[in-house]
């Protein structure tokens, strides 16, 4: 059994370099808390709304009726519902309050990994959430989220992990033939990821996460809004391996990372 404590709160997060941005969180983080169970496992989720407005949740990872969980919890309340992890896979979960469009670009996502019954080779591990981020600047030295972007699909930033090229200063290190699995989920709200390492071809690609749907040597994956990849490759030379979103026109917008591959021991 897993037990989940999941906040809504609101907080002023700098998403690139002079942009702060007020938004609305889960547990003050965006995206909101990894979480990690294994399938068969029963998820208990207490949702608490500490904020001014509406929100919710929405597990991808669960089978459960929308009408009943999912939907908005008022200011100061809070929710309890469970589900079980049915599938493996790396899922998305995000607030599903209308509009949610402006809710999940406002902050409110985050990834669940369900482990398979049957565990996974060992492997480096790592949590990427892509996502877009539609802002304007204000009077203030804040910028605010801007809707009608979102509508007109114009992200000012495409990132991972909630930080516009952060992984260019703070890559994912492993060492030359170690195996690498990456945990890979697109919060959207709108645009699909072309996901790609520069430099290197993916040895197994698990469609959704889950290992029944297995591809072989894949250059680049494409993940819809929603949807999620687990990504594993071993890399046996040294160096810088870019990763990114093949959708050039969105990488310059912050949707770029390094791999940095040590010598092996």
């Amino acid at each position: 059994m897993k037990q989940l404590t999941i906040i809504a709160e609101n907080q002023t997060i700098q998403i690139a370099p002079g942009v702060k941005v007020p938004l609305w969180t889960f547990n003050g983080t965006i995206p909101g808390p990894i979480i990690h169970v294994r399938q068969g496992d029963e998820v208990q989720v207490t949702f608490v709304n500490k904020t001014p407005i509406q929100h919710s949740m929405d597990f991808h990872a669960a089978t459960t009726p929308w009408n009943v969980w999912y939907q908005p919890v008022n200011p100061g309340k809070s929710l309890k519902f469970s589900f079980v992890a049915k599938y493996p896979g790396a899922f998305m979960y995000h607030c599903g309050t209308p509009p949610a469009f402006m809710h999940i670009s406002s902050g409110m996502y985050g990834i669940i990994v369900v482990d398979p019954v049957t565990p996974l080779p060992p492997a480096k591990e790592f949590a990427l959430v892509e996502s877009e981020f539609y802002v304007t600047a204000s009077a203030s030295d804040t910028y605010q989220p801007d809707a009608q972007k979102v509508l007109d699909v114009r992200p000012d930033y495409v990132v991972f992990n909630g930080i516009a090229n952060q992984y260019q200063d703070h890559p994912l290190i492993v060492r030359a033939g170690d195996r690498m699995r990456l945990y890979v989920v697109n919060a959207g709200p709108t645009l699909f990821s072309a996901f790609h390492v520069i430099g290197w071809i993916f040895d197994r690609v698990y469609i959704d996460g889950n290992p029944s749907n297995m591809l072989q040597g894949i250059q680049t994956y494409q993940i819809p809004p929603g949807g999620g990849a687990t990504f594993e490759l071993t890399i046996t030379q040294p160096g810088l391996y870019p990763f990114v979103t093949h959708a050039f026109a969105y990488t310059g917008k912050g949707a770029i990372g390094l791999i940095k591959v040590l010598p092996a021991k």
